[in-house]
């Protein structure tokens, strides 16, 4: 394991989705970023119980396709920030867009805390809107 290695805390809401009846997605938000692994042990299933009621009770909703399902997922370093140059290869060379939307780009209202700012600046294009790389 690397000393350098992190994963992310990260908030699910399932939807309904409106196009294709009877499908749903989740909508990721990230919680905690860039968590020093030596933590990972601290967010055990009553710890991320914990995180889903406070965020179920303070989020503000205005979807109306809710689906009323919510939970915490821990995501690894490499999957938070895969690319589709990562998934598709040469395919999609030089395309640094985030495969997955954690949130890495933005503050949004469920995050806490990134704990190395740095890598998150160093892996996404823009940051809150803004172009840094």
């Amino acid at each position: 394991m690397s000393k350098n290695k992190t994963f992310n805390v990260c908030y699910l809401r399932e939807y309904m989705d409106p196009e294709h009846q009877g499908e749903f997605f989740y909508a990721y938000e990230t919680v905690y970023r860039n968590v020093p692994e030596k933590f990972r042990y601290k967010f055990n299933d009553k710890t991320k119980l914990k995180i889903v009621k406070f965020l179920d009770w303070n989020f503000k909703e205005t979807a109306t396709n809710f689906a009323k399902t919510t939970k915490v997922e821990l995501i690894d370093q490499k999957q938070y920030y895969q690319t589709y140059e990562d998934v598709f290869g040469e395919t999609a060379s030089g395309n640094k867009d985030m495969w997955y939307d954690y949130g890495q780009k933005y503050d949004r209202q469920s995050l806490r805390k990134d704990f190395n700012i740095k890598l998150t600046r160093s892996k996404v294009k823009s940051y809150n809107d803004k172009r840094i790389n």
